[in-house]
C-alpha cells in the first residue's frame, strides 16, 4: 500500500508542478482576465487530485482482489492527498516569496479597483482596512504555507470522499457479488 500511496501521490505532485508552471507561463504571456486567472488557478489545484481516484482504484483492482470498503478507500485517498497538498503548499509559497513577491499585492490592487466601483465610500474604507490586514498575513510565509495546505487539503478530502463512494465494491456474499460502483 505504501508504494501505491507514494506512486499516485508522486504523480499528483508532479502533475501539479507541471500544471503550475504551465499556468504561470500562460498567464504571464497572455492577457487573460482576473476571473479567468482565478479559474485556471483552481483547475491547477484540483486537476492533479484525479490521481487520488486512480490510486484507490488501483488498490481495489490490483491489490485487493477487486474489493474495497469506503473506509479503506478513504484511508488510502487521504494518504495520497497529503503528498500533492504539501507539494502545492511548497510550490505556491516559493512562487509568492521568490518568483512573484507582488502576487498578492497585484490581486489586492485589482480587488480594490473592483470594490471601489460597487461600494459606498464608508463600506469601501472598511473593506480596504480588512484587505490591508489580510495582505500582511499573506506575506507571512508560514500563514501562506498553511493556508495552501488547508485549501488543497480541503479539496483533496472532497475528492477522496467522492472517489471512495464511487469505488466501493464489496466482496462475494453467499455466492453473489454486490457491486455498488465500478
Amino acid at each position: 500500500m505504501k508504494k501505491i500511496i507514494l506512486k499516485y501521490g508522486g504523480y499528483a505532485a508532479l502533475f501539479e508542478l507541471i500544471t503550475f508552471i504551465l499556468t504561470w507561463l500562460i498567464i504571464d504571456i497572455t492577457n487573460v482576465s482576473h476571473w479567468v486567472q482565478g479559474f485556471i488557478g483552481y483547475v491547477t489545484i484540483i486537476s492533479p487530485l484525479v490521481f487520488v481516484y486512480f490510486g484507490i482504484r488501483y488498490y481495489r483492482d490490483r491489490v485487493n482482489n477487486g474489493t474495497i470498503t469506503f473506509l479503506k478507500g478513504l484511508g488510502i485517498g487521504l494518504l495520497i492527498v497529503t503528498i500533492p497538498t504539501i507539494s502545492f503548499a511548497i510550490i505556491e509559497t516559493v512562487y509568492v516569496l521568490y518568483i512573484d513577491p507582488k502576487f498578492y499585492d497585484n490581486i489586492m490592487a485589482y480587488d480594490i479597483g473592483e470594490y471601489r466601483k460597487v461600494m459606498s465610500p464608508a463600506q469601501f474604507a472598511v473593506k480596504l482596512n480588512e484587505m490591508k490586514q489580510a495582505l500582511v498575513l499573506y506575506h507571512n510565509p508560514f500563514y501562506n504555507f498553511f493556508g495552501m495546505i488547508l485549501t488543497v487539503g480541503a479539496l483533496g478530502i472532497i475528492v477522496t470522499l467522492i472517489s471512495s463512494v464511487l469505488l466501493v465494491r464489496k466482496g462475494k456474499i453467499e455466492g453473489s457479488t454486490k457491486t455498488v460502483a465500478a
